[in-house]
């Protein structure tokens, strides 16, 4: 019987090792919030009525080549709880006066319509479209739909829990319907459980494929009035290998915005 204790003692020691080694390699069990609480801290995260933003795209393509796109957001709240976000195009000379309209819509993607100077006229976002280039960066017109908050119709569950600069992270997962538009099969968001941020997201095409990768540092997430504001998103595309950095340069909550500028008339208007 002491033989087989002796034989067994070492071969414990060495599972409780690789025990603690593999448990320490993988993101820990989510148990502290559910999926609507993560949801609700991330909407009760967004401006109570409104906000004005300056925001600036700078672009790198393979070579390294840097170009930027500048443009001011509007962002407001409706009484039915969904928001509805202008952006305005500033610079540079040949983008002066395009825009882009996006009404979030309850349970699916919001409807997006864009207006560009040499067309003359505004022209509805597809489903199609969903998926390409906002103006040249490597935001797609779905990527900035979800950096602002708005529902996508997307099936989502929390899977776990993950480390990122020394805070945990709520890691939550979307499934984008078939008829969504999506250009992504699935998509990894890691949420700050204290900011209820994303601190990165990672997005993957079909095949598994990682596409892109979405990042912000915790030190570029900083409070406008009592909101945790991400100041700076940084977008990775694996396969082009481009990238860019949206830059909120100034940022003012609770300003008073008509509601005609979030209209088509307006988006075709270059006031």
């Amino acid at each position: 019987m002491r033989d087989r204790l002796i034989v067994l003692l070492p071969s414990l020691a060495l599972i409780s090792a690789l025990v603690l080694t593999f448990s320490l390699t993988l993101p820990v069990a989510a148990h502290a919030s559910t999926l609507e609480e993560v949801q609700a801290c991330m909407r009760a995260n967004l401006p109570e009525t409104t906000s004005v933003q300056t925001i600036a795209f700078v672009t790198k393509d393979r070579i390294g080549a840097e170009s930027e796109t500048k443009a001011t957001l509007y962002w407001k709240r409706f009484d039915n709880d969904l928001s509805r976000v202008m952006v305005r195009f500033t610079g540079p000379p040949d983008l002066r006066g395009a825009g882009v309209l996006m009404l979030e819509k309850k349970g699916r993607m919001p409807d997006q319509f864009m207006y560009l100077p040499e067309l003359g006229r505004t022209r509805r976002v597809s489903t199609r479209m969903m998926s390409s280039s906002l103006f040249g960066t490597d935001f797609t017109y779905e990527d900035f739909t979800r950096i602002q908050g708005m529902t996508t119709g997307a099936t989502e569950r929390l899977i776990g829990e993950f480390e990122i600069e020394g805070g945990r992270t709520h890691v939550l997962e979307s499934l984008p319907g078939p008829d969504s538009g999506s250009g992504y099969e699935r998509i990894v968001e890691y949420i700050d459980v204290k900011m209820c941020v994303p601190l990165k997201t990672e997005m993957y095409e079909s095949g598994k494929r990682l596409r892109k990768v979405a990042t912000t540092p915790r030190a570029e997430v900083k409070k406008a009035l009592d909101k945790w504001v991400p100041r700076l998103v940084h977008m990775r595309d694996e396969r082009e290998e481009t990238e860019t950095r949206l830059v909120i340069e100034k940022i003012e909550p609770g300003v008073k915005i008509n509601r005609k500028v979030f209209s088509e008339q307006n988006l075709q208007s270059r006031d």
